[in-house]
């Protein structure tokens, strides 16, 4: 038989016991974040913006070039705290460098301190399977042959350039298939996120540095044309793993 003082030990125990499971409901409740980011993404020749169809720029190797075309998807964007946590979103997002805004949103991410952020160029293999994506016009016009892998293009950068003749050629600089998946390098970022206060970031690509570093691409020798020949994709791969830069 318990004594008095065991039976009030065996009640305060299983009132804080309760109490905290209590508590612990609440915060779970209360811990929903409402937090957005808005990614604005612009395109440069190293400091200076893109014009299309304009025979402006000159890049590491030499080749004078314009711009006509560029493509690309961005995917499994990764954000990491000063404690180590990471916000990750799986999302596909379909970047046209013609368009006058290219933005991403991210929802829900958890408020704290962010340092640093990841991504891929391009789509993971468990996305980049023919007919995956939503059946639209940018999807489609971005498949990859079935004969070559099947898939999606992971880039289409095109446009023109003279050659050491001065002649005018075209360029069609396309990524695709599993292996010519390119994996950014990690961003510093200085971003607070806070609860009900949405925030913008700036990410800024240079298409000078698909052609450099740490290949220095030159028209008249490595060719024009990456589709379906994996050095030069290689090449092209290994050169965009940093084409970004936070702005």
């Amino acid at each position: 038989m318990k004594t008095r003082n065991q039976r009030l030990f065996v009640w305060l125990f299983s009132s804080l016991i309760l109490g905290v499971a209590c508590k612990k409901h609440v915060t779970l409740e209360t811990t929903k974040s409402n937090t957005n980011l808005r990614i604005e993404i612009n395109h440069f020749v190293d400091n200076v913006p893109l014009l299309f169809d304009s025979m402006l720029y000159t890049n590491k190797g030499g080749n004078k070039y314009s711009v006509t075309r560029l493509n690309y998807y961005l995917s499994n964007i990764i954000l990491s705290n000063d404690k180590g946590e990471n916000y990750n979103n799986s999302g596909t997002f379909y970047i046209n460098g013609r368009s006058t805004s290219n933005t991403i949103n991210l929802t829900e991410i958890p408020p704290g301190n962010y340092t640093s952020m990841r991504f891929l160029i391009g789509l993971n293999p468990t996305q980049n399977t023919s007919n995956s994506l939503e059946n639209n016009v940018d999807n489609l016009n971005m498949a990859w042959p079935e004969v070559i892998g099947g898939g999606y293009h992971f880039l289409k950068f095109e446009g023109y350039y003279l050659d050491s003749a001065r002649t005018k050629q075209g360029f069609t600089m396309h990524l695709g298939t599993n292996d010519m998946l390119v994996a950014h390098q990690s961003l510093p970022i200085s971003l607070l996120i806070e609860e009900n206060k949405p925030d913008t970031l700036g990410l800024q690509m240079n298409l000078n540095e698909w052609f450099q570093n740490p290949h220095t691409w030159n028209f008249n020798v490595d060719g024009n044309y990456t589709m379906a020949i994996p050095a030069l994709m290689t090449l092209l791969k290994n050169n965009g793993t940093d084409v970004f830069t936070i702005k």
